[in-house]
């Protein structure tokens, strides 16, 4: 399982721009952490979109 981090709650991300030389796929499930906090949670990808400028936009359910 992958681990991204991400500033404030993760608990409310619903998206998160990553770089293109990572790879994702539609329905993973990641490790998101809080860069503020000892707060965690695991999400499942809902979809990968292009973001442009070298980026994907993982879409959270």
């Amino acid at each position: 399982m992958k681990t991204l981090t991400v500033p404030g709650d993760p608990h409310s991300v619903t998206a998160i721009m990553v770089s293109k030389t990572e790879e994702f796929h539609d329905h993973e499930v990641v490790h998101i952490t809080s860069s503020d906090s000892d707060k965690t949670v695991d999400k499942r990808i809902f979809r990968v979109v292009d973001g442009g400028e070298d980026h994907w936009e993982l879409q959270f359910e």
